[in-house]
């Protein structure tokens, strides 16, 4: 059973800390939630082609055992599940909706496609209420930088230490880099919205397609960093592009992003500025 630390600033936020595919529906019907919000994964598309089986076991059988620990309550909470663009694979168009092909190229992206269909089983067998979003890369203060962390700290990292900033590939691959705030505030609205939005899919990002070169110049600028952007040869796993389409939550409940890569970049740099990383 999980231990349990009451938080020291706010008496509403109680943190408990064990493994997310340990909770059975005896200790959620304890807990009595209103929603869950799945967001416990291993995220390396690199990693994942390394270490497969310890992918599978925790993206994959873990989620299943949530998703039915869930089924398993008397009334069950909604349960929101954070997927991944990279289960769209290759684009056939750009950008994206949700109704794009999914063809998963690495073994952490079959886990997202595979993780979605575990949720939205329990909604379209039980009707449970599950809203599946797929978050385009998404970056902010608090981002785990561990292993192999994400492009836009690691190249923010670098640049505070005035070291090169190495671009696999010719950079010409393009993401849509969303800031944590834009995350937040579409969770937020989704988890307002509740069991109405059940079975839904939606994309979160901002629409705009940026070159890894791109921002590589944009953080340089943004922290009058000294350094150099270097090219290094690509890696198998990239994908040429990822884009949005974000009108379905658009239309459904008003979302869309609003901070600007280079406002996002600016903020992201301070906190590792304090953090001294």
């Amino acid at each position: 059973d999980p231990l349990t630390v009451e938080a020291e600033q706010s008496p509403r936020l109680t943190i408990q800390r064990g493994d997310f595919a340990a909770l059975s529906t005896e200790r959620l019907e304890d807990l009595r939630p209103d929603a869950v919000v799945h967001y416990a994964a291993r995220i390396s598309v690199p990693e994942s082609m390394d270490y497969p089986s310890s992918y599978f076991s925790n993206n994959e059988d873990g989620t299943f055992r949530l998703a039915h620990a869930i089924a398993g309550m008397r009334r069950p909470p909604t349960l929101i599940y954070a997927s991944s663009p990279e289960v769209y694979g290759a684009p056939v168009r750009v950008p994206m909706d949700e109704s794009h092909p999914l063809q998963p190229r690495s073994v952490y992206a079959a886990t997202k496609v595979a993780c979605e269909m575990h949720c939205l089983a329990i909604y379209r067998w039980w009707g449970h209420p599950v809203v599946v979003i797929r978050n385009f890369n998404t970056f902010g203060p608090y981002q785990n930088l561990a292993g192999y962390p994400a492009v836009i700290p690691a190249f923010i990292t670098r640049a505070l230490r005035n070291e090169p900033l190495r671009v696999e590939g010719d950079g010409t691959q393009t993401r849509d880099f969303m800031y944590v705030d834009d995350a937040v505030d579409a969770y937020v609205r989704v988890l307002m919205a509740g069991p109405r939005l059940a079975g839904s899919v939606f994309n979160i990002g901002t629409g705009r397609q940026t070159s890894i070169y791109e921002v590589a110049e944009v953080v340089v600028s943004a922290t009058n960093s000294k350094s150099a952007i270097e090219v290094s040869p690509g890696r198998r796993s990239d994908l040429p592009a990822l884009c949005a389409d974000t009108g379905r939550i658009e239309h459904e409940l008003g979302w869309r992003a609003v901070t600007s890569l280079e406002a996002g970049i600016v903020r992201m740099a301070a906190w590792l500025s304090e953090a001294a990383v």
